[in-house]
């Protein structure tokens, strides 16, 4: 075998000019003429003919420096190398018109082996890659060093290729059995060199991730396969030696054939055993297609081999093989301990699942309708044609408008070229050819369109605006683009609203319609593959397919991956959620992930396994576990159940549990199935669990908490004090239960606690949290480090100064006392505390006042921007305040916020508040609006005790105090001496609050109603009446406003509140039906007429609209547009464009690499669309600079189907045209400008 690789190698001295090296081999070593031209031509004379060995030793001298960083870092794994400038002008100086990416290129051509190489000289250059690179990755002392950099190059080499640079791919010549040659020709001993080779197709390196990835691909394969397979006994004894990232490859090159899994068997069995948990999990998953008397024989011994903590995988997958329960059972009689414990629990999980469902039923899954063929006829013809003249016609002004002007002169080289190539290819398309892409796009010709005609039409900002584009078509249309590999078929393309939510059979058979043989492929990777959309089709949709596909799903239930993009776990458990019943094979599975010791998937395993007859004797069977966090979680889990025949096996749990923290779980859930736990609950029965809590070592975490300082209290009950005891206690549990939202027990505890007594413990832990979490560091410590870094960073500024004085000459030019006031600023800034792990003494906050804890978060959320954690543990306890103020503030930040994190976790809390009052999110802020203290009389009453002050809401929204004798006042007198004075406390307290709410309302409120406008919502008559008009503020708000009775139909009657009635634009009455819908008027639902009629009204009646109705209209776009451009090149600054859009609500846009952005933002959050308006874009921090504003554009958010770039026809038309506004108003800070691109700075 040795001779006849080697053969393939000989040179031919016929084709390479005799003795000389090769061309490609000079061009690799060039770069080492940057040491001296006489080292390179030594270094290449060694690799070609072996003369001058030493030269080895001279390249040794110079690792770390130049020539290793110009040749790209041979030895190293990562994608990533980098040379400095200095580095590579002397590369230039010494190679003339040579770079390092060319010496690079030289290397890569070199490892093709399409050129004549020997083995000899491959082995020789890489010694001499050895030779200069410092460090080289997956070395290992017992194999050549040599052998690994050459092995780390050529693989980095072939994945460049293999991913688009220039050069063939990989070759197939790079296989194992080269791999030996090269060994055993280096001096590994023959016997020893399948050895080494092994090791070197598998070892990874310490760090392994996506960036040394490639070395896989390079060599692993079909070849790779055969060689372990080949000399299976020695993979058996050296591989699992190698790095775990290498173990888990080599299983998945044996998965990859199952056929052959019989072969590799012994060996799985060996990594069955792995010290890897994903290695052993993924080597059991392996063994699946073997038959189960073969799976009982390899993994049985191994119940009583292996260390317990190792059993997970091997329980896990007897207990789903015939004749594996009985394995189990045997082997816990045989046990003791942790083992027999785990073996015991998996088999009575699986007899109490068997018990309560002998016979399994058949799946009933509903029919579903194959997508029609539709036929596209002349209209889709005459559309295409005129896209196609457009874009010529675009393209010949754009030339005429650049006539003369070169590449730098307002003219990119990029645009030159698209344009040429337009008016090259755009002529030739003639309308035969695109009634043949319409005859292939409906399925009526098999004849392919031409590639320019493909490739012009299929473009998506094109095809989308086509009329009647089906899915079908769409599907047919990609089905026959990059045939070949599944992950090239582009699901991206096909992201556009909730287009690909379908029934998932509906795609696999329109699929195989097209002419995708790997149908099932395809809908495993739109299904499962999360890395550019989540949810894009829902479980509803799925599961009915993955029914008849439970292979599959049972594989992606398997998947033990952890990488990006890949969630299929998560995905599986939502598709088992939603089966009628879960099949008994998954039943093994769902168990371990319910009550096993990872926590990722426990609560969807729950979710999944909660329609199943037994679920609750295997829930009441978790209580018993050995796992404190498993006992909590069964005890969560039967609470949700809702089962109260649960009662008796959580009351038993409760005599016998020991852990704070899982009793307090078993409270919850008793109470929860209506248990009556006052009992548990007395002042006695607390003292002695709080007593005993507080023996136990407290968090360490915790330790900044001055425990004695909490505030005393009071039991409700009957007025008596409450042991402080008692509250250190609760403060410790909240910190242990990690929950900011304070659910269940702890929220019970408090409800004992007199209300103002409560309210101050709830004060008193935020203020202390928020201290500890935003703590900085006293004057004298940020003094003391200023001054020992002052010296240091004005010696670092004058030296790069030198080097690169346009980048450095500013801050080289500050004093040393500058560089100390810069330091001392940005020390203070920085936190020396941290409250996140003690986020659960949030929970405590659950019964104070909803004003103060939204201020609060008000407050914390402005002033630190990056706590991201705390913020959304801050939310949390927001949520579980549930009063108005608070739940008013959640809202506010689930419809606008900076985090998107932190949006979508109060969006998700929001929903589920509005859910358990069974409400929806849009009549939940309808019922928590603050009254700001005003009453149904729209009055502020201030009992002073002898007299009355009252409050007014004035036509500015402000707040108009008059005195018991009708004069306006600014202010509460001082008390008299008939007066109360406690009453006179409180009513100037409620008038200080009651300002600054009544301020916090109507802005909070305008912005609500704004956007319920744009988006269309609309209220029941009765709702609108009961919550808007009779609200003591927004009724204020509401007169102020033009509304329509029943919009969008024919009997749509515009109306307005005027003095307790509804009036329409003639003054006549309007009385609104039971059954009529409100919603906000607009000029683009009102017509000109009326529009016309409204206004007149509004101002003979002096009505100062709260904001604007009446006086904008929608812009005519073309059908299918996505974005509007008509003010495209309006030409201002950065800072001008910055201020209008700010004005109007607008946000900067997420910053991308180096701080780069080019929008702003409004989000409509209830309607799931984000409008953008772009423009030429500018970096933060922000200077002014040069801009121009480009499109209106509108994002639909979210994880789901509908992300992406909406069609503005789909939009609400009040939403399109109010955006438009701000378009053109953001605009107008310019005028249009021809020169625009070239002016504007990026």
């Amino acid at each position: 075998m040795l001779e006849k690789v080697k053969g393939l190698f000989r040179r031919d001295e016929g084709q390479t000019g005799g003795d000389r090296p090769s061309a490609r081999l000079v061009d690799a070593l060039k770069v080492l003429a940057v040491a001296s031209p006489e080292l390179a031509e030594r270094a290449v004379a060694y690799v070609h003919r072996g003369e001058g060995p030493e030269v080895l030793l001279e390249l040794e001298a110079l690792r770390g420096g130049d020539v290793e960083a110009l040749l790209g870092r041979p030895g190293q794994s990562g994608v990533y190398s980098w040379t400095t400038p200095a580095q590579d002008d002397r590369l230039k100086a010494a190679v003339p018109g040579w770079t390092s990416a060319k010496a690079v290129t030289a290397r890569s051509n070199l490892y093709t082996l399409s050129d004549s190489v020997t083995v000899p000289e491959l082995v020789r250059l890489g010694r001499v890659l050895s030779a200069v690179s410092s460090e080289v990755d997956r070395e290992r002392a017992s194999d050549p060093r040599w052998l690994t950099t050459l092995v780390n190059d050529m693989s980095r080499r072939a994945n460049e290729r293999r991913h688009g640079q220039k050069g063939k791919g990989a070759p197939d010549r790079w296989t194992p059995d080269l791999l030996v040659a090269l060994a055993v020709e280096g001096g590994v001993p023959e016997a020893d060199a399948p050895a080494v080779v092994l090791r070197e197709l598998f070892e990874r390196p310490a760090s392994a991730g996506w960036a040394s990835r490639h070395l896989g691909p390079a060599l692993l394969g079909d070849p790779a396969r055969e060689f372990v397979v080949a000399h299976l006994d020695i993979a058996t004894r050296v591989l699992p030696g190698v790095s775990a990232a290498g173990r888990g490859e080599l299983v998945a090159l044996v998965a990859a054939d199952p056929a052959a899994t019989e072969t590799f068997a012994p060996l799985l069995a060996v990594l069955a055993a792995d010290t890897s948990k994903a290695v052993r999990e993924a080597a059991v998953a392996a063994l699946v297609p073997l038959p189960p008397a073969r799976q009982r024989e390899l993994l049985a011994p191994l119940l009583t081999s292996l260390p317990a903590s190792r059993l997970g995988a091997v329980v896990t997958r007897l207990a789903q093989v015939d004749g594996g329960l009985a394995a189990l059972e045997e082997a816990a009689e045989r046990s003791t301990g942790a083992r027999a414990t785990l073996l015991r629990d998996t088999v009575e999980r699986a007899r109490v699942l068997e018990a309560a469902q002998e016979d399994e039923p058949e799946l009933d899954v509903p029919p579903f309708e194959p997508l029609p063929e539709t036929v596209l006829g002349d209209e889709f013809v005459r559309a295409a044609r005129a896209a196609i003249d457009t874009a010529l016609e675009r393209a010949r002004a754009d030339q005429a408008a650049h006539a003369g002007k070169k590449d730098d002169d307002g003219w990119p080289r990029w645009r030159r070229l698209t344009v040429e190539q337009d008016l090259k290819e755009l002529p030739g398309i003639t309308d035969d050819d695109l009634r043949v892409f319409a005859a292939f796009l409906s399925g009526t010709s098999t004849r392919r369109p031409g590639g320019v005609v493909m490739r012009r039409l299929s473009a998506p900002g094109v095809f989308s605006r086509l009329p009647g584009i089906t899915l079908l078509h769409r599907l047919r249309l990609q089905g026959n683009e990059g045939r070949g590999r599944s992950e090239r078929f582009g699901w991206y393309r096909l992201h556009e609203g909730d287009l690909l939510d379908v029934d998932l059979r509906v795609l696999d058979e329109a699929l195989q319609r097209v002419g995708r043989d790997d149908a099932g492929a395809l809908v495993d990777e739109l299904y499962f593959s999360t890395w550019w959309a989540t949810d894009t089709v829902t479980p509803e949709h799925a599961w009915p397919y993955y029914a008849g596909h439970l292979d599959r799903l049972a594989a992606a239930l398997d998947d033990r991956e952890r990488t990006y993009g890949s969630a299929k776990p998560a995905r599986a458990l939502a598709v088992l959620a939603q089966l009628p019943q879960v099949p008994r094979r998954f039943l093994p599975r769902l168990t371990e992930l319910a009550l096993g010791e990872g926590r990722t998937y426990r609560a969807t395993a729950q979710a999944a396994l909660s329609t199943h007859p037994g679920v609750r004797g295997l829930a009441e069977q978790g209580l018993g576990s050995g796992r404190s966090e498993v006992r909590r979680s069964a005890a969560e889990w039967l609470a949700r159940l809702g089962d109260v025949d649960a009662v008796p096996a959580l009351r038993a749990a409760l005599d016998k549990e020991r852990s704070e923290v899982v009793r307090a779980a078993l409270l919850t859930a008793l109470e929860a199935l209506g248990e009556d736990i006052s009992a548990d609950l007395a002042p006695e029965a607390l003292l002695a669990e709080a007593t005993k809590g507080l023996r136990a070592k407290k968090p360490v975490s915790m330790a900044w908490f001055d425990l004695d300082a909490l505030p005393a209290a009071r039991w409700a009950a009957d007025g008596s004090p409450v042991d402080p005891t008692v509250l250190r206690w609760w403060v410790v549990l909240a910190v242990k239960l990690k929950d900011p939202s304070g659910a269940g027990l702890l929220e019970r505890y408090l409800s004992l606690l007199q209300e103002e007594d409560r309210a101050r413990l709830g004060s008193h832990v935020l203020a202390a949290w928020v201290a500890q979490d935003t703590r900085n560091p006293s004057p004298q410590e940020s003094d003391a480090y200023a001054t020992a870094g002052a010296q240091l960073r004005y010696d670092q500024y004058q030296a790069w100064a030198k080097r690169s004085p346009e980048h450095y000459s500013v801050e080289a030019s500050k004093s040393l006392e500058d560089h100390h006031r810069d330091l001392y600023r940005e020390h203070q800034a920085t936190y020396v505390g941290s409250a996140v792990k003690d986020k659960g003494l949030l929970a405590l906050t659950v019964a104070m006042p909803g004003a103060e804890l939204a201020a609060t978060f008000q407050r914390y959320a402005k002033a630190h921007v990056g706590r991201r954690s705390q913020t959304e543990a801050l939310v949390h306890a927001l949520a579980a305040n549930g009063q108005p103020a608070a739940i008013q503030e959640l809202l506010a930040v689930s419809r606008r916020f900076r985090q998107a994190t932190v949006q979508e976790t109060a969006q998700r809390l929001a929903g589920e508040l509005a859910e358990r009052r069974g409400w929806t999110a849009d009549q939940l802020a309808d019922r928590t609006v603050q009254t700001a203290g005003f009453e149904d009389d729209g009055l502020l009453h201030l009992d002073l005790g002898s007299r009355e002050y009252v409050g007014r809401i004035t036509p500015a929204f402000t707040l108009e105090l008059t005195s018991d004798a009708g004069k306006v006042v600014k202010a509460l007198p001082a008390p008299r001496a008939q007066d109360d004075p406690e009453l006179v406390a409180a009513a100037k307290k409620q008038l200080t609050a009651s300002r600054k709410e009544l301020k916090a309302v109507v802005a909070l409120q305008t912005q609500r109603l704004y956007e319920a406008m744009c988006v269309g919502r609309t209220w029941t008559a009765s709702e609108w009446q009961e919550y808007l008009l009779g609200h003591p503020v927004m009724s204020r708000l509401v007169e102020r406003l033009v509304w329509v009775e029943n919009p969008g139909t024919e009997g749509a009657r515009p109306f307005r509140p005027d003095g307790g009635a509804l009036v329409d634009a003639d003054d006549e009455d309007v009385e609104l039906g039971a059954e009529s819908t409100v919603g906000l008027a607009h000029a683009v639902l009102l017509g000109p007429e009326a529009t016309a009629a409204w206004t007149a009204h509004l101002a003979d009646y002096e009505v100062a609209p709260l904001f604007a109705q009446l006086d904008v209209t929608t812009p005519d776009v073309p059908a299918g547009a996505t974005a509007i451009d008509d003010h495209k090149g309006w030409f201002s600054d950065s800072f001008s464009i910055r201020g209008r859009a700010t004005k109007r609500g607008y946000s900067r846009s997420q910053a991308e690499d180096a701080g780069w952005f080019s929008a702003y933002t409004k989000a409509f959050t209830s309607a799931g669309i984000v409008v953008q308006i772009e423009f030429t874009g500018s970096f933060v921090p922000e200077e002014n600079i040069p801009a121009a504003v480009t499109a209106l554009t509108f994002e639909r958010t979210g994880r789901g189907s509908g992300r992406g770039t909406a069609r503005i026809a789909d939009l609400p038309p009040v939403l399109v045209a109010e955006a438009y506004r701000d378009y053109v108003a953001v605009a107008e800070a310019g005028s249009f400008d021809p020169g625009w691109e070239r002016k504007s700075q990026w």
